[in-house]
């Protein structure tokens, strides 16, 4: 998938929610980072035609994408309301199918095994909140898509449940192109060929993961502090801690305070230390 994006703004009831977006970034799977209220939905609804940009223009693989949706791109919201849980899953697929004036008997029990979800003698009532989730996916893929937009599909899930469904977008990235939003670094790190990076409507970085990280390469550091509240520093900023026997360990972005010791970066750390800066510098 080759996407970009051409001076994309989208403003509604007086509030700027893109403000000219241009990136161009290629993949299977493809990343939007940033925290709530930075953008990720807003694209990914003019990326599903459920809005039209103010201004801009969005290209797919060379060819400008259309007003209106488009039914060979599925998009999955992070809260859709009611969704049939208390029936079998293959039932919800049959009539995902059907609403879509789609008949294919097989279908669904073909999408449930590949997606591990072949239980399908009792239903989706008592599924763990990772399972429900896939279940949603399945629903989205069923009628066999070409892209798949996710809006924050890990977010509320624990550890396990996160990579039950990071796992997932892995075994369909062969079968299906993927965008997805969230505002787990890791999440992007550990699935995307490559990164979009927003704040407050803005592209703040975008490439690879690697590259991504690479930018925050001797401003990553750890410094540990006599035990007590933490820190509020104003010329770096603190990604973790934790409290030890010998005091409260720091991992904190910028310049690095005395005392401290460089250390290698992750990609938390590069996001952090961007998204800071570039509100340093609204």
């Amino acid at each position: 998938m080759h996407l970009e994006f051409r001076a994309v703004s989208l403003v509604y009831d007086d509030v700027t929610a893109l403000q000219s977006l241009t990136a161009v970034v290629e993949g299977r799977v493809i990343g939007l980072l940033g925290a709530n209220g930075s953008g990720k939905t807003s694209l990914l609804q003019i990326l599903a035609g459920m809005k039209s940009p103010t201004a801009g223009h969005v290209f797919l693989n060379g060819d400008e994408l259309p007003p209106g949706r488009r039914p060979w791109m599925s998009f999955l919201p992070q809260e859709t309301g009611f969704f049939p849980f208390a029936q079998l899953p293959s039932h919800t697929l049959s009539m995902s199918l059907m609403f879509r004036g789609m008949v294919d008997p097989e279908a669904p029990h073909r999408l449930l095994e590949a997606l591990g979800l072949a239980d399908e003698d009792r239903s989706a009532a008592g599924y763990s909140g990772g399972m429900k989730q896939k279940l949603r996916i399945a629903q989205a893929l069923v009628h066999k898509p070409k892209v798949l937009l996710l809006d924050e599909p890990t977010t509320g899930l624990d550890v396990r449940e996160r990579f039950r469904v990071l796992r997932l977008l892995e075994r369909i990235r062969d079968i299906v192109e993927v965008v997805f939003s969230t505002h787990q670094p890791e999440d992007v790190a550990a699935k995307c060929d490559e990164v979009i990076v927003l704040d407050h409507g803005r592209i703040v970085a975008l490439g690879s993961p690697p590259e991504i990280t690479e930018r925050a390469a001797g401003r990553v550091f750890q410094v540990l502090l006599p035990d007590g509240d933490l820190p509020n520093p104003t010329d770096w900023e603190i990604v973790s801690a934790e409290r030890t026997p010998a005091g409260l360990r720091i991992r904190g972005v910028g310049p690095p305070p005395p005392g401290a010791s460089l250390d290698s970066p992750t990609l938390e750390d590069a996001y952090v230390l961007l998204t800071s800066v570039h509100r340093a510098g609204r």
